[in-house]
Order: structure tokens, then C-alpha cells, then sequence
């Protein structure tokens, strides 16, 4: 069976679960079984479109300590390339700016500098893979309504589910809410609050507290493609969900753009540099950060 196949008996089936949803009240005895059926088709379509691994510019907005740091960044074959454009909405100074041209000079002449901020890109990207395919097994779902195109879900512990590393622990500690973009079949929001401790090796290794939450928004920024536009990660305790953030983490991402998929990290800094984007011949949404903010508020 060929992906466009697959995606579209994952339609026909989230259809038919959302019809039963929305036509008419779910049986208490079933809601649990077909919100688990729905979410497992929303996480093989999130897993197909990951799987393709197409490139974007984005604009970041993101909390670094006390400060507010505005970027731009391409994402290449040889990992993420970013500049920075202003610190607080103020752009920067002169010093500042030449700081931040030598940082990209390096890094474009360094290869060892280049392997390991691919290496740290691509541990990421597969820690946040690894959430997707733990969600069928790690949780229990219960259907809670619907609000416009979203379809709410609520999500807990499963207590059959046993994690098998330091970070499926974490994850299978949180408990909380999943909307679901009922026409695209796609992740809109995941909302969890860590409602155990979580201790490794008896808590010698290291620990983290409960009532840490993790929150990403997910965004459509072309013809069936998604993006993530809000990570919100608060985390206290001695270790971190991933290796290269730190445990209170806010990150806005806006005005995607689609970049061809070969780009090096020379043409990704030239490309910024410019600021212009070459727009592919599919659609391309065009996200301000304002926006995304008002999308994902409570």
C-alpha cells in the first residue's frame, strides 16, 4: 500500500470515529476505545509527515533567561542554522551583529561544529518522534467533546504500560488534554501536567517533580503539512526531558516558508541574510507570532 493510500484509509477511519463523535452522544463503555482509535490514526498521519522531513524557514520568538530573543532560522540537511535578529524587540547593535556573524562563520567552516549541532538536532527530533509512537501504549484516552473543528480528548497514565527508558518515564507520567484537528486528522494541541514524581535510580540518578507541565501547538503551514509553532516546557528537577533545552523552555515559531531540501548551511545563512525566501509551488502559510500566541492562550 502506497503513503497517499495509507493517508487516505487514515482519513476514511478518522471520519467515521468523528461521525460517531459528533452525530450523537458516545456510550460511556465506548468512548475510551474509540478515542484510543482516533488518536492512533492521528499519530500514524503526524508519523508519515515526519517521515518526509520537509525543509522551512521559520521566525522564533523564544525565552532565554530574563531575555526575549527574536530569530530566524533554516533548517538544512546539515541541521538547523539560525541568526539572530533582535534581543527584547530591539534589533542589534552593531557589536552585537558582527558577535553574531562570527558565530555563523565559524560554524559554516567547522565541520566538527556542524556534526555536533546535527547530532543535537536530530536526538530531538527523535525524542519528540519517540512521544508520538509511545502515545497508543503509554495512556488511556476518554473522549471530551468538541469545540469548532477540534475534538477534545483527555489522556492518562496507562497502568498496564511499563516505560523502558528514562524518558518514556517522564512521558508517561503526564496527564491532560489532545485536540485534534478534525479535518486535517492532525495534532493541534497536546496540554500534560506531570501528576507523579518521577526518581531514577531511587532517586540517586536524579529526579523530577510532579506538576510540571509540557505543552506543544502544532500548525498547518501548507497542503497537509504541519509544523510545530509553540513549545512550553516547565520542568523542575535534576534531569531534563531533552539533552539540549533547558527545563523551562518558551518557544514561539511563525511565518513558515518552505526551503528546497538540499540546502547547505552556507546557502541556508545567505538565504537568511537576504530574507528572502524562495516559495515553493504548493501552498505556504504565512503564521505572524501574534497570532500563534492568541491561537494556543487558554
Amino acid at each position: 500500500m502506497s503513503d497517499e493510500q495509507k493517508r487516505a484509509k487514515a482519513r476514511l477511519a478518522v471520519a467515521f470515529l468523528l461521525a460517531i463523535f459528533c452525530a450523537a452522544p458516545v456510550p460511556a463503555q465506548s468512548s475510551p476505545r474509540l478515542a484510543a482509535e482516533l488518536v492512533n490514526v492521528v499519530v500514524a498521519n503526524e508519523l508519515a509527515d515526519r517521515a518526509e522531513r520537509l525543509k522551512w524557514l521559520y521566525v522564533i520568538n523564544k525565552q532565554d533567561g530574563k531575555q526575549t530573543l527574536t530569530e530566524e532560522q533554516v533548517e538544512t540537511k546539515a541541521g538547523p542554522l539560525h541568526r539572530l535578529l533582535a534581543i527584547d524587540g530591539r534589533p542589534l547593535d552593531p557589536d552585537q551583529r558582527q558577535q553574531d556573524d562570527a558565530r555563523i562563520d565559524r560554524l559554516v567552516h567547522d565541520p566538527s561544529a556542524q556534526l555536533k549541532l546535527k547530532r543535537a538536532h536530530d536526538e530531538d527530533e527523535q525524542k519528540l518522534e519517540t512521544l508520538m509512537r509511545l502515545m497508543p501504549e503509554a495512556f488511556l484516552y476518554d473522549y471530551d467533546g468538541v469545540e469548532g473543528n477540534l475534538v477534545k480528548v483527555k489522556f492518562r497514565p496507562n497502568p498496564n504500560y511499563h516505560p523502558p527508558t528514562y524518558e518514556a518515564r517522564v512521558v508517561h507520567s503526564l496527564a491532560g488534554t489532545i485536540l485534534i484537528n478534525s479535518q486535517q486528522q492532525r495534532l493541534a494541541k497536546l496540554s500534560g501536567q506531570l501528576i507523579n514524581p518521577v526518581e531514577f535510580g531511587y532517586g540517586l540518578l536524579g529526579h523530577i517533580d510532579d506538576g510540571g507541565t509540557v505543552e506543544i501547538g502544532r500548525v498547518e503551514v501548507g497542503l497537509f503539512q504541519w509544523k510545530t509553532a509553540l513549545i512550553d516546557i516547565r520542568l523542575s528537577g535534576r534531569l531534563v526531558l531533552f539533552k539540549t533545552i533547558s527545563k523551562q523552555e518558551y518557544e514561539i515559531r511563525s511565518d513558515f516558508h518552505a526551503v528546497p531540501d538540499d540546502l547547505s548551511l552556507s546557502q541556508a545563512n545567505q538565504l537568511i541574510i537576504s530574507r528572502i525566501a524562495p516559495m515553493p509551488a504548493t501552498e505556504t502559510r504565512h503564521i505572524e507570532p501574534e497570532a500563534t500566541r492568541q491561537q494556543f492562550r487558554p
